[in-house]
């Protein structure tokens, strides 16, 4: 789901609103596509993001940190940052249901 403003591509993001749908979107997850999730984990006090894509036959997790943009205020990732790579979409399943904040806040992109 990419749309161009000017010279650079913009990625628009459709809300998951269902856990059902999360699931079936990690099993199902291309190459070119990716989910952000809102997460909770220890030692990050104010809250993570995970970002779920695919690589070849792998699946990458990236953590990162959720801190406030100071001219806007809105939520970013930065500061602190891990990875971890799964080798199937259970695998991942098993790990992110987890760690999912509840409510569930998950954007498809």
């Amino acid at each position: 789901m990419q749309e161009r403003r000017g010279d650079s591509p913009i990625y628009s993001e459709k809300r998951i609103s269902e856990i059902n749908e999360l699931r079936t979107l990690i099993f199902g997850l291309e190459l070119d596509e990716g989910i952000r999730l809102v997460v909770s984990l220890p030692g990050y006090e104010s809250g993570a993001f995970a970002f779920v894509t695919k690589c070849d036959d792998k699946y990458c997790i990236s953590i990162r940190e959720i801190v406030k943009d100071k001219e806007t205020g809105k939520a970013v990732p930065g500061g602190k940052e891990e990875w971890k790579y799964f080798e199937s979409g259970e695998s991942v399943w098993e790990f992110v249901s987890k760690i999912l904040k509840r409510p569930l806040e998950a954007y498809y992109y």
